[in-house]
């Protein structure tokens, strides 16, 4: 079969597939939304692929892709074994619960990515920028949820939000790839758009894809289930128990803190100050490029709090400017002028988007999840190379939250983005 015809067949069933899905969003996802946030998803995908192709001999996209060739082959070969290696009571008898536990979670990781590949790859032949388009019929999701979870809070930002969750370049392509990444996104936009959903109605059906959703992203990237539960808990003290934001956001983060601490008095791998410093002693043996220098994290609150000003520096200004080593750091730089700039009208303006964001303890769930996840980076992570990647999916929450708070309503006032004040899309 010619290429492009496979090109073009896959491209047709993800579109019709995607749009057949959303046809009763609500609040209403447009065609010509849809067509937009696709064309801008495989464009970067594809460039991705490229880039990685072309400077960096391959990366893991291409490794992923490649895998996924041999799932394929097992899948026509060897059927029945398919899902042979997320088997998680083998897994177990064979490493023990921890042990096997540990394995599941990493076989899990591949399995989301490679397995729905080699299903494509009988159309596709492996091809990878084939295989970008069907994947970014998966990798869309996460941020269409975030997107109506967004919409449904502030719908005269239409416009605004439609533009930064979908069309940001430095978020758009570090998701677009065929990484774990993308799943993290799908499971985190999930996450946001259904436990909202379950905390105004109720119903046990949302509730459970919360806990699918929590489940996708623990198999991703554990810690982050970690840094996010005490917000989803405070957003549930807000929505069911009426209490005001600061009252519940505040005490339960710092009982969270307290908790974090504590566990440093039991053993691995209930212990997780020293889950983060091992994490941290994992990427320290690892050799990059460019390398920002980072004291040992030792499992203390002292060594937590004496680093502190480290990390911050590390996560939200490095690299600097002139320390800046090609085309994807000098980027990153632009990404940390963007968030510093925000960040300083917020304080010239004093705060404007106050009103904004106040009535809405989702906006809440999203600052505190961005700021402790790029903390969490910023300790363990020396290399900006991966922290930009890791770094994606909080940043694009920061990156909504300080826009609507150093706008406030103004954002509103401009025809472009108040769709109130200029129908249509």
């Amino acid at each position: 079969m010619d290429i492009y015809l496979r090109y073009f067949i896959v491209l047709i069933i993800v579109l019709l597939l995607t749009r057949w899905l959303t046809r009763k969003a609500e609040p209403r996802f447009s065609l010509q939304q849809l067509l937009l946030a696709m064309a801008a998803k495989i464009i970067m995908g594809s460039l991705y692929g490229f880039v990685f192709l072309r400077f960096y001999g391959g990366d893991d996209t291409w490794f992923i892709n490649g895998d996924s060739m041999n799932e394929l082959d097992k899948l026509l070969n060897r059927p029945a074994y398919f899902f042979e290696d997320v088997d998680i009571f083998r897994l177990v008898s064979e490493n023990g619960w921890a042990g096997g536990l540990a394995v599941f979670q990493m076989k899990m990781e591949q399995a989301l990515i490679i397995k729905p590949l080699a299903i494509v790859n009988l159309i596709s032949g492996g091809n990878y920028y084939i295989n970008v388009v069907a994947f970014s019929g998966i990798s869309f999701w996460g941020h269409f949820w975030l997107y109506q979870a967004c919409l449904a809070a502030w719908p005269q930002l239409k416009r605004w939000l439609f533009i930064l969750i979908f069309l940001y370049p430095p978020t758009l392509f570090w998701l677009s790839g065929i990484r774990s990444d993308a799943w993290l996104f799908f499971f985190f936009g999930l996450l946001i758009y259904i436990y909202g959903k379950w905390l105004a109605r109720g119903k046990a059906g949302y509730l459970m894809l919360t806990i699918l959703a929590l489940a996708g992203i623990s198999f991703i990237r554990a810690p982050l289930v970690a840094v996010i539960i005490p917000s989803l808990v405070a957003w549930w003290l807000v929505v069911k128990k009426q209490k005001p934001q600061v009252k519940a956001f505040v005490p339960v983060h710092m009982i969270a803190m307290v908790i974090f601490f504590l566990s440093g008095l039991l053993p691995s791998p209930l212990n997780l100050p020293e889950m983060v410093a091992e994490k941290q002693a994992s990427f320290f043996t690892l050799e990059g490029k460019t390398r920002v220098s980072l004291h040992r994290l030792e499992p203390s609150p002292a060594s937590f709090i004496k680093l502190l000003p480290m990390a911050a520096d590390n996560a939200f200004l490095q690299p600097r400017p002139w320390n800046a080593s090609g085309a994807l750091q000098l980027l990153m730089v632009v990404q940390n002028l963007v968030l510093l700039g925000l960040f300083l009208t917020l304080i010239a303006r004093r705060y404007p988007g106050r009103a904004l964001l106040a009535p809405y303890p989702m906006a809440a769930v999203l600052a505190y999840t961005a700021l402790l996840t790029c903390l969490f980076i910023g300790y363990t992570i020396p290399f900006p190379g991966a922290l930009v990647r890791y770094r994606a999916i909080p940043e694009l929450c920061l990156l909504i939250w300080l826009s609507l708070a150093a706008g406030g309503h103004k954002i509103s006032h401009y025809k472009l983005i108040n769709v109130y004040k200029n129908r249509g899309f």
